[in-house]
C-alpha cells in the first residue's frame, strides 16, 4: 500500500469513526426534522397515491399488469422523493442554523478529528467569515486544556463547499465538509428515515 493509499485510508477510516461517534446527534436532528415535515409528507404521499391509484385503475381496463408494474414505480419514487426531500431539509436546516449552534456543531467535529501537530482550518467564505480567527482560537484553547498537542490555525484559502471544514496537515487532508459528512451518514440513516415517514 502507498502513502498515498495509506493517507486515504487512514482518512476514511477517521471520517468513519467521526461518523460513528456523532450518529446519534445526526439521527436526533434527522427525527427532529424529518418530524416536522411527517404529516405534510403523509399528505404529498396520499394525494400522490391516490392519483397513481385512479391513473391505475384507468390502465388496468386495458393492461392490468402493466397498470400495476407502473403503480408500483410511482408509489416507489413518491417514496424515494420524500426521503430524498427529507435530507435536503435536515442539510438545509444544518446551514442556516444560529452561528453559536452552527459553531458548536463544527467544533465538536474539528476537536474529534483534530491531530497532534501544526495544521489549519479551511471553510468555506461564509463560514470563514461567521466563524473566524477567535472561533479558532478558542478551539485551540479547548486542544490545550485537554493536553492535546494540536495547534490549529485559520486559513488563508477556503474551500467551494456549502459547510463544513477541511483540516490540513501537510499532504494530509481530514474533510469534514456537510456534504461529505451527510453522504456519509445517509446508507445508514436511510432506511429509519423512510420508517419515519411512511411508518413501514
Amino acid at each position: 500500500m502507498t502513502g498515498i493509499d495509506r493517507i486515504k485510508a487512514k482518512i476514511l477510516d477517521d471520517a468513519k469513526e467521526i461518523a460513528e461517534e456523532n450518529l446519534n446527534r445526526a439521527r436526533q436532528e434527522a427525527e427532529r426534522i424529518i418530524a416536522e415535515a411527517k404529516s405534510k409528507a403523509n399528505e404529498e404521499t396520499k394525494k400522490a397515491g391516490q392519483a397513481a391509484m385512479a391513473e391505475a385503475a384507468n390502465l388496468r381496463k386495458t393492461a392490468d399488469a402493466v397498470s400495476s408494474l407502473e403503480e408500483r414505480k410511482r408509489m416507489l419514487k413518491v417514496r424515494q422523493d420524500m426521503v430524498d426531500a427529507a435530507f435536503r431539509a435536515a442539510f438545509e436546516k444544518t446551514l442556516k442554523l444560529p452561528a453559536e449552534e452552527y459553531g458548536g456543531i463544527i467544533r465538536r467535529f474539528i476537536l474529534e478529528s483534530a491531530r497532534d501537530g501544526e495544521g489549519e482550518i479551511l471553510f468555506n467564505e461564509t463560514d470563514r467569515s461567521r466563524l473566524g480567527e477567535k472561533y479558532v482560537k478558542e478551539i485551540n484553547e479547548v486542544l490545550k486544556a485537554e493536553g492535546r498537542k494540536a495547534v490549529l490555525r485559520l486559513s488563508g484559502q477556503t474551500i467551494p463547499n456549502r459547510g463544513g471544514f477541511v483540516l490540513k496537515y501537510g499532504d494530509l487532508e481530514i474533510n469534514c465538509t456537510l456534504e461529505i459528512i451527510f453522504n456519509m451518514l445517509r446508507p445508514r440513516l436511510e432506511a429509519e428515515v423512510a420508517s419515519i415517514l411512511f411508518g413501514a
